[in-house]
């Protein structure tokens, strides 16, 4: 049933003249794997030739692993060969090799199972694609694929992440984070310009192309706008100062090389195509000496395309889509040759099958292998097919049957035999069940069992498993970190370890000045600034890949910045309108009349606002005052706004948070114990939705100080002060209503799913006494001295 495609092309060799020689020896019966040689060998049964054999306990000369993934088929591999090399003293990782029908699929499992495990066992990964072997190679291919693309900022970052890429260019690895930032906050999506977007049957807009931000980016260096003050209808961006401007120099060169890109000629020559080719090589990368294989690999390939048009006599005039084909078929790394040494692993390919100790097979899946490929509709073949004519799904049922009888001591199979999610059953390849369904027909188990339970073997999900360490069975592991997760595992219920058991040591005395914006922001998250200031940690998610799109909508984000933006140029008594232009060459808004129609919705609601807050600012624009404030240990300095001879007032044009009225309290407390001379020791503070009003307070000091003192402690370790929850537990005096604002659910996210407070609060009761009484003692007074104003 295997050897369709063998017999057929024997049959024909004998249809010519021919000389037989016997150079074979008999397998014999010494094991499983022998014995089924033999069979195949003689064109026998046992069951009829001689009877069902019984194998003995210790025969592992064929076996099969049912597991959950492509990962866990690398993890039983690993720990089988370990056992294999226990066996048999004498063999070595070069007498095995390992195939897998999708060696691009398993490459990263096998990758990162081999070369992280212990012991250790050399390996080699070959056949896979040159753009998946060498990294110059793939981002060269990605070069090529920016013409006529829509050239999204993503893919050509993508580019410069590569180490020979910044090399070329001059930039260092701390480099592109910045470059990603300046990327995203300067607006950049896609396409190159205006031109360059029509081209797709899209308006010709120039906002979020590459020439939109980089004008953005190299206008701020020269002359920065203050986010407001247009040159040329563009908005500076200001955050490039400094050094950075090298950094942006390089940034913009390389920028350019990539865009000059989509300008190459529509055909040329081979020999203008090599030509081309080479000086984009030298153009982009500049690899270290480690690496010049790769760029040799690719100069290699280069000159196979220029000499074998000149070998064929070919001197038409070719497009890049035909030249991009040719250079990838011809790449090769020869850095992961067939057989360079350790355990080989390899696809599985036709005339592969050499002589090895062990053969192992994975990834032998139901719907991987044998594979099929559907012909093509101009293919004769297929509605002819005659003796010894190809077949993809022939071939490979041949081709297992020659792995079957390349091994000598072992035949492993493995496959994904059980849904990773709720552990059903999943078939083999047809070929695993059939070579099941032999031995099971004509061999026997130790003590007459099914042959089944003593070859194929179903692996747990977890390779931490107790099943593996109980020593029983033929499940077994090698691994000790892995041994003593398996001791610990099933204790998901004991409360883990707290992230800092105790306090830590004071910090150096210049962490005792504080200045005022500091101590505003301690209070908003104090586990956040313990562990960003104090640790140097940040626990925020890395930046999602770059958009590729521009902005249908504008999202709360800049929603807010744009708000903030406008009031600003509302409060100085310009109109509104007046901020459009700034507003779209800062790319806050979506293209087009749904930008417009988000400014004109969002200038309303500013001009609303600010309305208000116009009937109550003082007629004098207010002087800023410094503060220097002694509080017993701590020195607390820092500027306050807003202040006239009626009090402080401030504003936000947002909806009121329990951060606004400790920003507010804060900043009323210094006011009240600085007590400047004719100006009256009150704070109001406006928000969108409300209007609070702080009473003088006496003993401002004495609560500043506590404050200070909360700070100190927070320094050393995180503080059970959550402002959301504790203003609730304040207002409701409940505890039970503290724990509603502080729990996740389906409907409510919950200021306990605050990153800093699941890290620094594990293992404790957060909402515990000592929350109850910071609590009392920050939002108490506060709540005592704070009224609610009509807002006017």
């Amino acid at each position: 049933s295997l050897g369709k495609q063998g017999r057929d092309f024997i049959d024909l060799l004998q249809n010519h003249p021919s000389q037989e020689h016997d150079h074979y020896l008999e397998p014999g019966d010494t094991h499983l794997l022998a014995a089924l040689q033999s069979d195949v060998l003689n064109l026998q049964e046992r069951r009829t030739a001689g009877g069902i054999v019984e194998i003995a306990a210790d025969d592992r000369s064929v076996q099969v692993h049912a597991c959950h993934s492509a990962m866990r088929e690398a993890e039983v591999l690993h720990d089988q060969l370990l056992a294999l090399f226990e066996r048999h003293s004498e063999l070595q990782p070069s007498d095995i090799v390992v195939m897998t029908p999708d060696i691009e699929t398993y490459a990263p499992y096998i990758e990162a199972v081999f070369s992280t495990t212990e012991p250790h066992i050399p390996f080699n990964i070959s056949d896979r694609s040159a753009e998946r072997e060498s990294p110059i190679a793939a981002t060269f291919m990605a070069l090529l694929e920016l013409p006529g693309s829509r050239y999204e900022a993503s893919r050509v970052l993508e580019i410069l992440d590569e180490p020979a890429v910044q090399r070329r260019f001059a930039l260092a690895t701390g480099d592109i984070d910045i470059i990603h930032r300046w990327v995203h906050e300067s607006g950049i999506r896609w396409g190159i310009d205006a031109l360059h977007r029509a081209g797709f049957d899209l308006p010709a807009t120039a906002e979020h192309t590459w020439r939109f931000g980089l004008d953005r980016l190299l206008l701020g260096y020269a002359m920065p706008g203050g986010n407001e003050r247009l040159f040329a209808d563009i908005l500076p961006y200001d955050e490039v100062e400094g050094t950075l401007g090298q950094v942006l120099g390089r940034f913009v060169s390389f920028a350019d090389a990539a865009i000059a890109l989509n300008d190459l000629p529509a055909s040329r020559t081979v020999p203008q195509w090599a030509h081309l080719l080479r000086s984009i090589l030298a153009q982009f990368y500049a690899p270290d000496e480690n690496r010049e294989e790769e760029m040799d690999a690719l100069r290699t390939a280069i000159g196979a395309l220029e000499s074998e048009a000149a070998a064929g006599g070919f001197d038409g005039a070719i497009p890049l889509d035909v030249v991009k084909g040719a250079l990838r078929s011809r790449l090769q790394i020869p850095a992961r040759a067939f057989l360079s040494g350790g355990v080989t692993f390899c696809a599985m390919v036709p005339m592969r099958s050499l002589p090895f100790e062990a053969v192992c097979l994975i990834g032998m899946n139901d719907t991987a292998f044998p594979r099929t490929r559907r012909p093509y509709g101009f293919d004769l073949l297929a509605t002819d097919f005659r003796k010894g004519d190809r077949s993809r799904r022939e071939d490979d049922r041949y081709l297992f049957l020659e792995s079957l009888l390349s091994a000598r001591r072992c035949f492993y199979v493995s496959y994904t035999g059980q849904h990773i999610r709720d552990n059903s059953v999943i078939p083999p390849s047809v070929l695993v069940s059939e070579l099941l369904d032999y031995l099971a027909q004509n061999f026997r188990g130790p003590a007459g069992a099914d042959i089944r339970d003593h070859v194929l073997t179903s692996h747990p999900l977890q390779p931490f498993s107790a099943r593996y360490f109980d020593g029983n069975g033929k499940l077994f592991s090698y691994s000790a970190a892995l041994c003593q997760a398996a001791r610990l595992a099933g204790r998901g219920d004991a409360s883990p370890e707290p992230f800092v058991p105790q306090a830590l040591p004071e910090p150096d005395p210049e962490w005792r000045t504080i200045e005022l914006e500091s101590l505003i922001r301690f209070f908003r998250n104090p586990a956040r600034y313990f562990v960003r200031e104090r640790l140097g940690i940040r626990l925020e998610a890395a930046d999602e890949q770059l958009d590729g799109r521009e902005p249908l909508t504008s999202e709360s984000l800049e929603l807010y910045a744009l708000k903030q933006r406008l009031l600003a140029v509302r409060m100085r008594g310009e109109p509104v309108a007046s901020a459009l232009a700034a507003a779209r060459g800062s790319a806050l808004l979506p293209h087009a009349q749904v930008g417009a129609t988000v400014f004109d919705e969002t200038g309303a609601e500013v001009e609303r606002f600010a309305e208000k807050l116009l009937a109550v600012l003082p007629k004098k624009t207010p002087a800023p005052i410094s503060v220097d404030l002694e509080l017993g240990g701590m020195r607390l300095r820092g500027v306050l706004s807003g202040v006239s001879a009626e009090g402080l007032l401030g504003y936000r044009l947002a909806k009121c948070q329990p951060k606004d009225l400790l920003a507010a309290w804060i900043r009323h407390l210094v006011l009240n114990t600085a007590a400047p001379l004719g100006i009256a020791p009150v704070t109001r503070w406006f928000l969108q939705d409300k209007a609070v009003r702080f009473e003088p307070v006496p003993d401002a000091p004495a609560i500043l100080e506590k404050l200070t003192d909360l700070y100190w402690t927070g320094l050393q370790r995180p503080l059970h002060l959550f402002p959301q929850s504790a203003q609730t537990y304040v207002d409701k005096n409940s505890i039970d209503a503290a724990r509603r604002a502080w729990a996740m659910s389906d409907h409510n996210r919950g200021e306990g799913a605050d990153a800093y407070y699941r890290l620094t609060l594990r293992g404790c009761d957060p909402l515990d006494h000592e929350f109850e009484a910071l609590a009392r003692a920050v939002f108490g007074p506060l709540k005592a001295a704070m009224k609610e104003e009509r807002a006017p």
